[in-house]
């Protein structure tokens, strides 16, 4: 058995190509997530950034940023040569969130492959307060698929029955699992978190639908206290093998339990075809941390 882990900071770090913008303020978030990105809010910021990654060997880049009013990444169209230039001229893994694209977005988009969340009508109407449906996000997921753009889903713990979000998608290579956090200072800082126990039967349901697609428990969970090796524990029981930023305590619980551990710097939707640039041992060459120390790349709390 093997236990895939993965360390995204700093040889793949997540840019905001929207600044410290976002109009659409989930509940959830407030933006506070954008705090812990890169800025590059312009082409010229953009390739800078990513420039600098690649002279400081850096392994890929996550393109995110803030979203507009309909839940689209902001500033992605003024963005699209600019990708095309870094996908050109580095050798960056490029990763996006897009939220919402259309056939014609999605065909001008030069990267490697895009993480999309599948989220509920429930969360769509509750939390991005958006009158969109989950239908919506699968056609995103089509327009991107069909453009030749591999797409990792996320799904997120939340509202119940996740699984039944992923009934319209096709055989997929991985699949990223979230888990909802309150988060200080946002208008769901008070609700609860999801049991382990529930985040275990998500996987476990969507791995009897995918048997063959690795599971992976992204970074955007609990990442404090008990909770979080608790569901981390519960996750690889119910059959992740990919965990972002494990503990140390779910470490040792799968070495214990007979798991290899295979070390990548990069983030967790990483398809298997880029994992041996990814890949840390003895022979890799450790990533320079003078451009982390410089743009202040931040780990989320």
């Amino acid at each position: 058995m093997i236990l895939k882990t993965y360390y995204p900071y700093p040889s793949f770090p997540p840019v905001s190509v929207s600044g410290g913008e976002c109009r659409l303020k989930c509940r959830h978030c407030n933006s506070i997530y954008l705090k812990g990105m890169t800025r590059a809010e312009t082409p010229e910021k953009l390739i800078k950034v990513c420039k600098k990654l690649d002279e400081n060997d850096a392994v890929g880049v996550l393109l995110s940023g803030g979203y507009n009013e309909d839940g689209g990444l902001l500033n992605l169209e003024r963005m699209l040569p600019a990708i095309k230039k870094i996908k050109k001229k580095t050798k960056l893994i490029i990763n996006i969130h897009p939220g919402f694209v259309d056939k014609k977005t999605a065909c001008n988009l030069d990267v490697d492959f895009a993480s999309l969340e599948i989220p509920s009508n429930f969360m769509i109407k509750n939390v991005f307060r958006l009158n969109k449906t989950t239908n919506d996000y699968v056609e995103t997921y089509y327009n991107l698929k069909n453009a030749g753009i591999d797409v990792v889903p996320h799904v997120c713990v939340y509202s119940g029955d996740e699984h039944k979000l992923l009934e319209n998608i096709e055989k997929l290579s991985a699949i990223v699992v979230i888990v909802f956090t309150p988060t200080k200072n946002t208008p769901m800082q008070n609700e609860k978190t999801p049991a382990p126990e529930r985040v275990g039967n998500a996987i476990k349901n969507i791995k009897k639908m995918f048997p063959e697609t690795e599971i992976s428990l992204g970074c955007m969970r609990p990442r404090n206290g008990r909770i979080r090796e608790d569901i981390e524990i519960e996750a690889l029981k119910s059959g992740a093998s990919r965990i972002e930023l494990p503990s140390k305590k779910t470490i040792e619980y799968a070495k214990q339990h007979g798991y290899e551990i295979k070390r990548f710097d990069a983030c967790c939707a990483l398809p298997k075809r880029f994992e041996e640039r990814a890949l840390v041992n003895s022979a890799t060459k450790g990533f320079s941390v003078k451009f982390h120390e410089e743009v202040h790349v931040a780990e989320f709390s």
